[in-house]
Order: structure tokens, then sequence, then C-alpha cells
């Protein structure tokens, strides 16, 4: 099932969220096995769904048909802040000291293996930390405050972050603060170097790597008034499809 979203929903009688995926262009749609805790961070790569709560130890994975979940649970001592798909390896950025590592799943455990140093290094302040890919980088973006983002891109050679205010003329985009996608600089109505952001009140957030302007756009929702608990559920990109 290419072109995917995953669509969350909750009816009075369950005990809890009902989890779908959903095919973008033909409407095809398939229900997820229940969930036994509380997620928010949802994952594809081919068949594989995964499922995660930030700043907790489980990764909850299936595949599409399958009747069940399997849980895999990191070690003592280690919480997973955010994850990744890259070239098809999982990445994660674990607590404490916001360590970069390949995550495997073997039965029941999540194995880490450590990536360099750890970031605080870097004397940066973390509010949020999301990992995010672009053109096969991986790239940390930080919220170090409000209206103020850090983008750090991995160096493999000499494993370890580099401060970088660029992202050679690409844009990213995130559903909330879980990474959503990139896009090139041919797009348009898309700025350059530029993060993009689902909010609150069906509205979005673009800032600026260039200039550190942080915009919030109002977005006109043809047939739907607006709410004040409307979330825009998540960005469909081209590279969706």
């Amino acid at each position: 099932m290419g072109c995917r979203v995953a669509i969350r929903s909750v009816s009075a009688s369950a005990t809890r969220p009902e989890l779908r995926v959903c095919h973008l262009l033909t409407g095809e749609r398939a229900r997820l096995p229940d969930l036994p805790n509380r997620i928010c961070g949802v994952l594809f790569s081919d068949d594989l769904v995964l499922a995660f709560m930030p700043w907790y130890r489980d990764i909850y994975y299936c595949r599409i048909g399958d009747a069940e979940w399997q849980a895999a649970r990191c070690d003592e001592g280690y919480k997973l802040c955010s994850l990744v798909f890259v070239k098809g390896t999982l990445y994660a950025l674990t607590s404490p000291n916001y360590r970069l590592a390949v995550v495997e799943l073997e039965n029941n455990s999540v194995v880490l293996s450590f990536l360099g140093d750890d970031l605080t290094a870097q004397t940066v302040p973390i509010m949020v930390a999301s990992l995010a890919e672009c053109h096969g980088e991986i790239l940390l973006i930080i919220l170090v405050r409000i209206g103020l983002y850090h983008v750090f891109q991995w160096q493999s050679r000499d494993r370890k972050w580099a401060s970088t205010d660029s992202l050679g003329g690409c844009s990213l985009f995130f559903n909330t603060h879980e990474f959503a996608g990139c896009l090139g600089s041919d797009h348009p109505g898309v700025r350059r170097d530029c993060l993009y952001f689902t909010g609150n009140y069906g509205k979005w957030r673009e800032y600026s790597l260039v200039d550190r302007s942080l915009h919030e756009i109002v977005v006109d929702y043809p047939g739907r008034a607006v709410g004040k608990d409307f979330v825009p559920l998540a960005w469909v990109l081209p590279s969706n499809f």
C-alpha cells in the first residue's frame, strides 16, 4: 500500500483509539490491531508499521494484515525521543543525553547501536527534539525556545552532529513535531530552507532558517468551520505517492 496515512479515531464505546491505514488515492483502508497503550507517532517502511510514544521505552510493530502488535522495549535507563527511517534503516534519538542510535527489533527487545557521542557537548537547550531526513541525510531539529529552531546534520565520517543553517534549498514538513517528509526547491508556494509544522486552530506555521522568521498561516478549509480544537492531521507530500 503506497501513498498511506495512519488515521486515529475514537468512538464513545471504544476503550482506546482505533488505528487504520488509508490509501490516499484509492480510499482502501486496513484496520490495524488494537494497541495495548496510547501512542503518538506512526512510521511506515513497506508493509511494516511502527507505533510509539515519545519519551517512553516501547515500540509496537506489526505488518498490515497481522492480528496483533508485537512489543519491543529498550533497556532500563533509555527512552525514545524520536524515530525516523532513512534508506530502510531505523534510527532513534535516545534519552538521556540525546544520542543517535541504529535500532534493531529483536523479539521483545529494542537493540540500540549508538553512533558517536551525545548532544550535550553542543550545550544547546532543548524543548523538543525531532529526527528528520533530507536526501538520505539524517537531520535533528531542535526547538530551543518558542519561535527559535536549530538544525543539525549528522556527519557519518566524524560520527557527530554539525550545526547548519541550510537545507540545500529543501524544506521539511512536520505533523506537529513528527517528521512527515521533505520537498526540494522546485515546488511552487514552498519557501526554500524552511520548516513547516501543523498547528492548532486549523493553522500551520512556517519557520525560515535563512532569517529566523516564524509565520503563522491561517488556512481556509472549504465547507468547514474551524473550531478551537481542530488540528490539521497530516501533510500530504509528493514523496507520499
